[in-house]
């Protein structure tokens, strides 16, 4: 036999977080809150495509060889749950509560571009044809506070 508190939570998952008691409001509407906000924060890692052009300079500074190329990488995106409230408590007058989709573990990657010229611009074919580089990517995304 489930005790209320577990009906009342099977029947707001079922309902599609509609309240359907009001026994126990406060406890119900944190609930309610929570399961919404959840479902409202879409933050994530997604693949993404970027343009990269790297120039390799000689000891004095001259331009040796630019190399060019898109690659695949990931990103974070999607939305956070942020709120603002009138507050009592803060000098402000508000409570804000400002959360943004950030990452959380990045990793370091090796790329390889294709396309590289010469400082005249002419394509190169010979063994300077490609250059590697690393690069930084999120490997893992979530909603943290802004600003941090």
């Amino acid at each position: 036999m489930m005790t209320p508190v577990s009906l009342v939570i099977l029947c707001l998952t079922l309902a599609s977080n509609v309240l359907l008691f009001h026994s126990n409001a406060l406890d119900i509407s944190d609930l309610k809150n929570s399961m919404s906000a959840m479902e409202r924060t879409t933050c994530g890692t997604h693949r993404s495509e970027i343009h990269i052009s790297k120039e390799e300079q000689d000891e004095v500074g001259n331009i040796v060889r630019t190399c060019e190329g898109t690659v695949a990488v990931t990103k974070c995106e999607g939305t956070c749950v942020s709120q603002i409230q009138p507050s009592v408590k803060t000098p402000s007058g508000f409570f804000k509560d400002c959360q943004c989709c950030r990452e959380t573990v990045m990793e370091t990657k090796n790329v390889e571009l294709k396309e590289c010229f010469n400082s005249d611009g002419k394509r190169i074919f010979d063994n300077e044809k490609t250059m590697t580089i690393r690069l930084q990517e999120p490997s893992k995304c979530a909603c943290h506070k802004c600003g941090h």
